[in-house]
């Protein structure tokens, strides 16, 4: 199975994109964007309330690449140096070949295609320098940008994990998408 510990952290780039590793310096972009409500309540959590707090997603992604256990890049587009969201594989099992996705992206990006391309780009190397054989994303049975965006993406609906997460005086429904390696088509 593939081992990233014993290189850099990977660069991608795509037509309007480059993926990189997130650094402190980073922050601040990524204060923006988890400030909003909007972002934070399809991952269950209140805003960030200071800068401080965003640190913490960098030494997840940090921690997370160290030890194999997933890989998070940091969105930039070409044409600035401005961290405009995050995505990448939360998890990594390597003996069952599966990662679980996630992303976020600053709200005044929404439905620009961003986060397709990038997901494009991270699910490619999955398949092919992870090895994946399975991608898994569950998200908020509400959030429709999210899973309209799956569906172009190719993956399929498995179902339905009910009242799955309990926040703020209320169950949420989860739906589990996934998409296998012989059903990805590439542009």
């Amino acid at each position: 199975m593939t081992t990233l510990t014993t290189r850099e952290f990977p660069r991608l780039e795509t037509e309007r994109l480059i993926l990189r590793e997130m650094t402190l310096n980073d922050k601040g972009d990524i204060f923006k964007n988890f400030s909003d409500e909007n972002v934070t309540t399809y991952f269950y959590m209140k805003p960030f309330a200071t800068v401080e707090e965003s640190e913490n997603i960098i030494k997840r992604a940090k921690t997370l690449f160290e030890q194999e256990n997933g890989i998070q890049w940091g969105i930039v587009l070409k044409d600035g140096n401005t961290l405009i969201g995050t995505c990448g594989y939360e998890t990594w099992i390597k003996e069952n070949f599966r990662g679980e996705l996630g992303y976020d992206l600053r709200r005044s990006y929404w439905g620009k295609g961003i986060m397709s391309e990038a997901l494009k780009a991270v699910i490619q190397f999955g398949f092919d320098e992870m090895e994946l054989n399975r991608i898994e994303v569950t998200t908020r049975s509400d959030n429709m940008r999210s899973i309209n965006m799956l569906y172009r993406l190719g993956f399929q609906k498995e179902g339905v994990i009910r009242e799955a997460v309990y926040w703020e005086g209320k169950f949420y429904d989860q739906i589990l998408f996934s998409l296998l390696k012989k059903e990805w088509i590439t542009d």
